[in-house]
């Protein structure tokens, strides 16, 4: 009898911890947003390539890898890398794909923002730098309209970095969410980035399924149970 109990209670465990673990979900860039000056997708040559984003939750983090051939430190017109942007309440862009008319005007309104430039994640009230905002268009065609970088403001949260050492032709950015900081996820989890001129920018959302903390207490307390009849039996 305790050896069935013991091992309910193990797989009862593993299934409802499976949750916070989970296999990579791929968010292709089917993306454009707007003022893309009939180029689509991707404006400019193949170093602004944005290919997907591979998204993880793994225990108590997020890890968001971005695929893309961008480069800030060798970029030649000086595009500097752009900032992670999180939606904890689902993702609601403009339209449909490929999202062409989405701008920071219409589309999804943030909570959160990782400053790749600082190396901190910051949650509250926050100004944003849209595309327009950081690159000179008298000079340039680059992609209006989009949000790039964290201006200013907003509560420093502490746990989460950034790996930029893997950036560049067929490389990756890499970020590392602390859950926790993200307070409760209602709904899919939207994430955007791009690098500052916006030439190609990425946004989708993936499904969560991280328990409530009302979950563990009731898992935990009907675990109690099952161990407190096994001692009597």
């Amino acid at each position: 009898m305790r050896n069935k109990l013991t091992s309910l209670i193990l797989s009862s465990a593993l299934a409802l911890g499976g949750l916070t673990t989970a296999n990579a979900t791929v968010i292709d860039d089917v993306y454009w947003g707007s003022y893309d000056h009939s180029y689509g997708d991707r404006i400019g040559n193949s170093s602004y390539e944005v290919t997907n984003m591979d998204v993880v939750f793994s225990g108590n983090y997020l890890n968001v890898r971005i695929n893309t051939n961008f480069d800030a430190s060798t970029d030649p017109y000086g595009i500097d890398f752009g900032d992670l942007f999180i939606s904890t309440n689902g993702w609601n862009p403009y339209g449909s794909a490929p999202y062409s008319s989405d701008s920071a005007a219409t589309g999804e309104a943030w909570e959160f923002v990782f400053d790749t430039s600082v190396g901190n994640l910051y949650g509250g009230e926050f100004s944003i730098n849209n595309s327009e905002d950081l690159i000179d268009a008298s000079r340039y065609i680059f992609r209006d309209g989009q949000e790039v970088q964290r201006d200013s403001g907003g509560d420093e949260l502490a746990g989460s970095s950034v790996d930029l050492s893997n950036a560049g032709v067929g490389g990756y950015i890499e970020y590392d969410i602390l859950l926790s900081s993200l307070g409760e996820i209602s709904g899919d989890l939207g994430l955007k980035w791009g690098m500052t001129c916006a030439n190609d920018t990425i946004e989708g959302a993936v499904a969560t399924s991280i328990p409530e903390p009302a979950t563990w207490l009731l898992f935990g307390t009907a675990l109690l149970g099952m161990v407190r009849t096994a001692r009597k039996s």
